[in-house]
C-alpha cells in the first residue's frame, strides 16, 4: 500500500500502459483520476476498481486540449483535496515518413504526446508547490524518446521532447519537492502497438518482429510497465529526479 492516501491523475487511463498502472496504483491505495477519450471503457476500468476496493472517478477528456487538461488537474483537488501524484500517460503515434504525414496528422501527435504533458504540468506544478509534500510527475515517453526508429519521425520527436521536458522540470522544481520523470517502453503489448501493426504492409511479419528485436526476445506487458511506474512516483524513489527509465527489454543497451 504505498500510494496510501495519494491523489493521483492518470491520462490514457482507458487501455495499455494507463489500464494496468491504474489498476496497480488502486492496488497500492491510491485514490485515482482517470482521463481518457474511450468514455465506456474508462467508465468500466472505474467500476472495476471499485469492485476491489479502490477509489476511483473518469473523467472523459482529450489531454491535447488545454480546457481538458486544466480540468482534469482541478477535478481531481476538488474530489480528493489535492494531487500527489501525474502521470501523464496518453499518447499516439504516426506510423509515416515526415513527407507523407499531414498538417493535422503532425498538429495532433505534437498536441497529445507533447501539449497535454506541457498543460497538464504548467496547471499542476502551482498546486504542488503549494502542498507540504509536494507531488510527483510522471510522463510517458518511449524507447524512441532516446533512439529513434524508421517511418516514425513525428513520434519520435514528440517522445524525444518529452524526455527532455522530465529533465528540465526536475531541475527547475528539485528543491521545491517536486520529482519529475519519464517512463520509456520499449515494444509493449498494447492496442497501440497492434494499431501500429496493422498499418504495415505486413501485419503478421511485423507482429512477429516486435518480439525478435528486443534482446529479452519477447514484447513486454502493460503490467511490467505498471510496476516500473508505482515504483517511480512511490516514496521508494524518493531520490529519483530527472530520470528517463527504459523498460524495453535490452532494446536501448544495443
Amino acid at each position: 500500500m504505498r500510494l496510501t492516501g495519494k491523489a493521483a491523475v492518470i491520462t490514457g487511463a482507458a487501455s495499455g500502459i494507463g489500464r494496468a498502472s491504474a489498476l496497480r496504483f488502486a492496488r497500492a491505495g491510491a485514490r485515482l483520476l482517470l482521463v481518457d477519450t474511450q468514455g465506456a471503457a474508462g467508465e468500466a476500468l472505474v467500476q472495476e476498481i471499485e469492485r476491489s476496493g479502490g477509489a476511483a472517478h473518469f473523467v472523459c477528456g482529450d489531454v491535447g486540449r488545454r480546457a481538458d487538461s486544466e480540468r482534469m488537474i482541478d477535478m481531481c483537488v476538488a474530489r480528493y483535496g489535492g494531487l500527489d501524484i501525474l502521470f501523464c500517460n496518453a499518447g499516439v503515434n504516426l506510423p509515416k515518413v515526415l513527407t507523407q504525414s499531414s498538417d493535422d496528422e503532425i498538429d495532433h501527435v505534437l498536441d497529445v504526446n507533447v501539449k497535454g504533458p506541457l498543460y497538464a504540468a504548467r496547471h499542476a506544478i502551482p498546486i504542488m508547490v503549494r502542498q507540504a509534500a509536494g507531488g510527483v510527475i510522471l510522463f510517458t515517453a518511449s524507447k524512441t524518446g532516446l533512439v529513434a526508429q524508421t517511418d516514425s519521425p513525428v513520434y519520435c520527436a514528440s517522445k524525444g521532447a518529452v524526455v527532455l521536458l522530465a529533465k528540465a522540470l526536475a531541475l527547475d522544481y528539485a528543491a521545491r519537492g517536486i520529482r519529475v520523470n519519464a517512463l520509456c517502453p520499449g515494444i509493449i503489448d498494447t492496442p497501440m502497438l497492434r494499431q501500429f501493426a496493422d498499418a504495415m504492409p505486413d501485419p503478421a511479419a511485423a507482429w512477429a518482429a516486435y518480439g525478435a528485436a528486443q534482446p529479452l526476445g519477447r514484447l513486454g506487458t502493460p503490467e511490467e510497465c505498471a510496476e516500473a511506474a508505482l515504483w517511480l512516483v512511490s516514496p521508494e524513489a524518493s531520490f529519483v529526479t530527472g530520470v528517463a527509465l527504459p523498460v524495453d527489454g535490452g532494446f536501448t543497451a544495443m
